[in-house]
Protein backbone atom coordinates (compact mmCIF):
# COMPACT_ATOMS: atom_id res chain seq x y z
CA UNK A 1 0.00 0.00 0.00
CA UNK A 2 2.92 2.24 0.41
CA UNK A 3 3.47 4.54 -2.06
CA UNK A 4 7.13 6.71 -1.54
CA UNK A 5 10.24 5.21 -0.70
CA UNK A 6 12.55 5.94 2.12
CA UNK A 7 16.12 7.08 1.86
CA UNK A 8 18.77 7.56 4.45
CA UNK A 9 21.48 9.94 4.28
CA UNK A 10 24.66 8.78 5.22
CA UNK A 11 24.55 10.76 8.57
CA UNK A 12 20.65 9.60 9.05
CA UNK A 13 21.75 5.59 8.55
CA UNK A 14 24.69 6.07 10.91
CA UNK A 15 22.38 7.26 13.95
CA UNK A 16 20.12 4.53 12.83
CA UNK A 17 22.53 1.69 13.21
CA UNK A 18 23.63 3.80 16.77
CA UNK A 19 20.04 3.14 17.82
CA UNK A 20 19.58 -0.05 20.28
CA UNK A 21 16.70 -2.24 18.85
CA UNK A 22 13.57 -0.32 20.30
CA UNK A 23 14.38 2.63 18.99
CA UNK A 24 15.33 0.99 15.38
CA UNK A 25 11.79 -0.59 15.71
CA UNK A 26 9.93 2.63 16.34
CA UNK A 27 11.51 4.19 13.55
CA UNK A 28 10.74 1.82 11.48
CA UNK A 29 7.52 1.69 12.20
CA UNK A 30 7.17 5.75 11.37
CA UNK A 31 9.20 5.11 8.20
CA UNK A 32 6.48 2.80 7.27
CA UNK A 33 3.73 5.48 8.40
CA UNK A 34 5.57 8.00 6.11
CA UNK A 35 5.71 5.59 3.29
CA UNK A 36 1.51 5.99 3.44
CA UNK A 37 1.33 9.53 3.54
CA UNK A 38 4.33 11.52 4.56
CA UNK A 39 1.98 14.83 4.14
CA UNK A 40 -0.03 13.81 7.01
CA UNK A 41 -0.21 16.13 10.11
CA UNK A 42 -0.47 12.91 12.34
CA UNK A 43 2.97 11.89 10.85
CA UNK A 44 4.93 15.15 10.08
CA UNK A 45 4.87 18.89 10.21
CA UNK A 46 6.59 21.39 7.99
CA UNK A 47 9.97 23.16 9.33
CA UNK A 48 9.57 26.52 8.69
CA UNK A 49 12.53 28.77 7.33
CA UNK A 50 14.31 25.41 6.01
CA UNK A 51 13.70 25.00 2.59
CA UNK A 52 10.34 22.24 2.42
CA UNK A 53 11.90 20.20 4.86
CA UNK A 54 9.62 18.37 6.89
CA UNK A 55 9.97 16.70 10.28
CA UNK A 56 8.44 13.50 12.04
CA UNK A 57 8.20 12.69 15.90
CA UNK A 58 9.30 9.60 17.42
CA UNK A 59 9.35 10.04 20.87
CA UNK A 60 12.09 12.03 22.23
CA UNK A 61 13.75 11.48 18.36
CA UNK A 62 12.76 13.54 15.35
CA UNK A 63 13.40 12.85 11.37
CA UNK A 64 13.95 15.52 8.92
CA UNK A 65 13.49 14.88 5.31
CA UNK A 66 12.66 16.12 2.13
CA UNK A 67 9.82 14.97 -0.32
CA UNK A 68 11.04 14.87 -3.76
CA UNK A 69 8.22 12.68 -6.35
CA UNK A 70 7.96 9.88 -4.53
CA UNK A 71 11.22 10.07 -2.82
CA UNK A 72 11.55 10.48 0.97
CA UNK A 73 14.85 11.36 2.25
CA UNK A 74 15.72 11.18 5.44
CA UNK A 75 18.51 14.19 6.18
CA UNK A 76 19.08 13.74 9.60
CA UNK A 77 18.10 11.26 12.43
CA UNK A 78 18.28 12.92 16.55
CA UNK A 79 17.26 14.15 19.95
CA UNK A 80 15.08 17.09 19.94
CA UNK A 81 17.10 19.45 21.68
CA UNK A 82 20.16 18.86 19.28
CA UNK A 83 18.66 18.13 15.77
CA UNK A 84 17.53 21.75 14.71
CA UNK A 85 20.58 23.42 16.10
CA UNK A 86 22.15 22.00 12.93
CA UNK A 87 22.69 23.44 9.45
CA UNK A 88 19.75 23.15 7.64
Amino acid sequence: MSRYSVSLSRTAEKYFERCDAPARDRLRQKFEKLKIDPFDPQNSKRLKGRNDQRSARVGDLRILFHVRDLDIIVAEIGPRGEIYKRGQ
